[in-house]
């Protein structure tokens, strides 16, 4: 059943493409970020205004999540997927039947590993960059 009300962001989370999807081991934050580029039409009959239309469109998925080295799918999958520059579909989901999601292949682009502090968790961040269309659909 469809969520309703509020989205709550701790069932929201990036996911491996397949049957089914794989989330991405422990994650702790999830972003979609969307993107036109613009080109200048600006002539000398503009006035002075700017006068931009949308161009090329883009986008990223980035994550963040706790080190676990015996995670089902987590730093070292992501690694190999970073380090064989692999193609691979990619979704941003609740996973619930009836949601929204949007999803398209992509290559992971960035993966850091960082270790602050004494008494806290190891983490990883990721980025992937969109390698052709986003598309939204509904979770079945």
């Amino acid at each position: 059943m469809a969520t309703t009300g509020t989205v709550l962001a701790k069932n929201m989370a990036i996911y491996i493409n397949g049957s089914p999807d794989t989330v991405i081991s422990c994650q702790v934050d999830a972003t979609l970020s969307m993107t036109t580029q613009t080109f200048e039409t600006t002539c000398k009959d503009s006035g002075s205004w700017a006068e931009p239309r949308p161009g090329t469109k883009s986008w990223t998925m980035t994550g963040t999540g706790n080190l676990a080295w015996d995670a089902t799918y987590g730093y070292e999958e992501l690694f190999g997927l970073w380090y064989n520059q692999t193609e691979t579909g990619f979704v941003i989901s609740t996973g619930v039947t009836g949601d929204k999601q949007q999803y398209g292949d992509g290559y992971l682009t960035e993966l850091e590993m960082t270790s602050s502090g004494n008494d806290a968790a190891v983490t990883f961040s990721f980025t992937v960059t969109g390698a052709g269309p986003l598309i939204m659909s509904t979770v079945s």
